[in-house]
């Protein structure tokens, strides 16, 4: 344990602590007396003291918490301890701290950060514009104008009373635990030699149970090693399973890829589909309309035969008008039916080997499922419209054909 610290916080007094930690928590607590004066608050920070007090505070808590990381000697803190009683840092404990503390509980925080700036010399009485400030500054140049004299410096000596009551049930406690300390540390070695003499004696003992304990280690040791080869086992299972799913994992990913592709195409199709027809419908009646009128207005004349040549010509065009369009339409439709199947398929394979997969992790799947698998897997996959399914053949030979076959 290093020796104690005493270092001086002012003409009233001094301050002893026994460790690192004792003066890390002075410290915090007394940063805490003035934890009201806030940086940057209108109030309490009108002229920069919360704020130069707070950062000198936290730069003091850093400099001794760094020394104590260091491990550095108690004494090698009082040179940054040297601020406590000549900076703008104020003591709770002291006569001017107490003073603002009484001043902030009866007139205000900003009549207290008056009183604080008055003592520290950093205000004058230019720099009180308000009620408050200047009630501040009154009651810390003359404390004796407060309401009650007598109960104030009676509830002072109250204050300091209990505050030496308190350090001193401290330093009570504090030499309680130093000596409880000591008392467990020699008890301690006591019963470390205790132990010592007892474990002399059982020793002897143990030279004649030596072949006994023998045969329990070889047990023990058969019953490691079926254990060891269990788990081995398991592990290789596991594996197995874990290099199973992998394997799967990726075909799992194409498949749903390839579903949703597959969804996406279907579905443009279908819209297309319902749009097609009765737009087609409605174009081919337009112009049928249309074409019937035109030859309704162009009849046979005696000097003239056209109109013969011309309804050929305009049937023969609503002829391969339609035709055309219901060969698109069949076409579409055939798309859209591709579209789906390969969506379907798709959707299968992905759920047939995630069960599969689910069924690896449970041990419950077998080499043949695995092959049935794979062949679902792998099997050849049917892309676009096969051709026994594609469109009729619209072309002179193709119908020539087709009509002599029959």
């Amino acid at each position: 344990m290093s020796e104690p610290l005493t270092f001086s916080i002012g003409i009233d007094g001094d301050v002893t602590v026994r460790s690192y930690d004792d003066l890390i928590r002075w410290i915090e607590k007394e940063r805490s007396r003035w934890a009201w004066m806030v940086p940057g608050d209108q109030r309490t920070d009108r002229w920069g003291l919360a704020s130069e007090l707070q950062s000198n505070w936290n730069g003091l808590l850093e400099n001794i918490q760094s020394l104590k990381t260091q491990g550095q000697s108690l004494e090698f803190a009082r040179e940054y301890l040297i601020p406590l009683s000549s900076s703008l840092i104020l003591i709770s404990t002291t006569n001017d701290g107490s003073l603002v503390l009484d001043i902030k509980e009866t007139s205000g925080d900003v009549a207290a950060v008056a009183a604080y700036g008055f003592i520290k010399q950093r205000l004058t009485t230019q720099h009180m514009t308000t009620r408050e400030e200047i009630v501040g500054l009154l009651l810390s140049a003359l404390p004796d104008i407060r309401n009650s004299s007598d109960w104030s410096e009676r509830l002072k000596r109250e204050r300091t009373n209990f505050r030496m009551a308190t350090r001193s049930l401290q330093e009570k406690l504090e030499e309680e635990m130093e000596r409880r300390e000591r008392s467990n540390l020699e008890i301690t070695n006591r019963l470390r030699g205790i132990a010592r003499r007892i474990f002399d004696v059982r020793r002897r003992k143990w030279s004649d149970t030596q072949s006994g304990w023998q045969l329990a280690a070889d047990e023990s040791v058969a019953t490691f090693e079926s254990r060891s080869i269990a788990a081995i086992s398991s592990i290789q299972t596991t594996e197995a399973s874990y290099r199973e799913f992998m394997s799967l994992k990726a075909p799992v990913e194409y498949w749903d890829g390839k579903a949703a592709e597959h969804a996406g195409r279907e579905a443009a199709a279908r819209n297309l589909l319902f749009w097609y027809f009765p737009v087609t419908i409605l174009v081919l009646g337009v112009v049928f309309i249309a074409s019937g009128y035109f030859l309704l207005n162009h009849p046979d004349t005696k000097d003239s035969k056209s109109p013969v040549a011309l309804y050929v010509v305009v049937s023969g065009g609503l002829l391969l008008l339609s035709t055309l369009s219901f060969w698109i339409g069949r076409l579409l439709t055939k798309l859209y039916l591709s579209e789906h199947h390969l969506r379907n398929d798709a959707e299968e394979r992905a759920t047939m080997t995630t069960t599969y997969l689910a069924l690896t992790g449970e041990n419950a799947a077998g080499e043949a499922d695995r092959q049935i698998i794979l062949n679902a897997l792998f099997r050849s996959t049917p892309d676009g419209i096969v051709k026994e399914d594609g469109p009729a053949d619209i072309g002179l030979q193709g119908l020539l054909a087709k009509a002599l076959s029959k």
